[in-house]
């Protein structure tokens, strides 16, 4: 599944929403997905009640901070 990030400003998948903050689901998950998938139900399923507060009692990165960062990312996966 795909779906296009407001924050990056491309096209993602569900599956780099739930890893975006260094392993932890992006802030912003539940409102990009809830209206294809549970999301609830699968964070609840993948992350402990101190992740998933973790991940969504934070201050959202910017767009500039995220692409940075999954720019390093793909460096350090080559």
């Amino acid at each position: 599944m795909e779906i296009y990030c407001p924050q990056l400003g491309m096209i993602i998948t569900f599956d780099y929403c739930l890893k975006a903050q260094n392993g932890l689901p992006c802030s912003n998950a539940y409102g990009c997905w809830k209206e294809r998938v549970d999301v609830a139900a699968i964070l609840k399923a993948n992350f402990t009640d101190e992740e998933i507060a973790k991940a969504f009692n934070t201050i959202p990165k910017s767009r500039l901070q995220r692409i940075v960062e999954s720019i390093s990312e793909a460096g350090r996966k080559k």
